[in-house]
Order: structure tokens, then sequence, then C-alpha cells
């Protein structure tokens, strides 16, 4: 008797592990079949998509074209360096020295200087000046009111600036 429940316990684990085998399979074709039905899917979509970049193109003669052209010399590699260059530390934008850092990015003179200095370190933010608000173009002279001149220097009053020749003649009399 005992022959007999021993052989009906190997039936029973036998039965278990083929149901298991089954199920396996059953999921495994299951995954399978999502899979390619998600590949066709995207398949005919990106076809979809060539179709009508296709219908979409039209031939322009090259005399059309060339009449549209508009000579605008170098003013957009003018433009592109001016939005380029910024200091990566302090966001300053009017320099006359700059320094390549990281690729496509600059440091001022100053932040250069400051991180040669102490190996590697960038300027703290305590330490940033002030100047990097963008100067317009439209100032004048706080004493004698001259808008050209070869050098501009900041006066006393925040926002007023001096000519060049108004400032050497504050320079003498401060001496």
């Amino acid at each position: 008797m005992n022959n007999n429940y021993y052989e009906t316990s190997i039936l029973e684990e036998s039965l278990e592990n083929i149901n298991k085998k089954e199920l396996l399979k059953v999921n495994i074709e299951s995954y399978k079949d999502k899979l390619l039905s998600s590949y066709w899917t995207e398949i005919n979509l990106i076809g979809y998509k060539i179709g009508l970049l296709e219908k979409q193109k039209a031939e322009y003669p090259k005399e059309e074209l060339k009449g549209n052209i508009i000579y605008i010399g170098n003013k957009i590699s003018e433009n592109n360096e001016q939005n380029k260059r910024h200091c990566f530390n302090c966001r300053n934008i009017q320099n006359k020295l700059w320094h390549k850092y990281i690729k496509e990015n600059y440091l001022c003179d100053a932040c250069d200087s400051y991180k040669r200095s102490k190996n590697g370190k960038l300027r703290p933010k305590e330490m940033w000046f002030k100047a990097n608000q963008k100067i317009t173009q439209d100032r004048s002279c706080s004493i004698c009111d001259v808008s050209d001149t070869s050098q501009w220097h900041r006066y006393s009053k925040p926002g007023h600036y001096l000519c060049a020749a108004c400032y050497n003649k504050q320079q003498r009399m401060k001496k």
C-alpha cells in the first residue's frame, strides 16, 4: 500500500510540472505576440510618416530660389558671437578678454584669473561684479552730455557714466 501512495505522489508532481511548463509556454507566446504587434505598429507608423513627408515634397525651380536669397554679409556670425559669449561662472556679458572653459563656454578674465590662482575653484557669488547688467549703447556723460568717447568710466551716482575727458579732469582735481 505504501507503494501506491508513492506512485500517486510522483504522478501529481509530474502533472504540476507539466502544468507549469505549459503556463510558461503560453506566457512566453503571449509576450512574443505583444512585442511583435507593437513592433509592427511602430513600423506602420514610420511608414505612414514617410508617406506624409513624400506627399509634402514640392519641387521649386532654382531660379525662383536664387531671387529670394538676400545677402546679409557676416551679421549673423557677429550676432552669434555676441549671444554666445557670457561668463560660465558669473554670467558677465561685457568683457574684453575671454578664456575658453568647457566646450562652447567661456570665462571672463576675472573668473579665469581667480580659477588659476585657486587651483581650479570658480569665483564665489559674493565676489561677482555687478557689471553683468548690460550697459545700454545710448549712454551719455553725466557732466558734458557727450555720447561718443573712447572709454567710459563709472560715476559716483549709480547708473551714471563719465567720458574719458571728464574723468581725467576729475582725477587731476583730486590730486
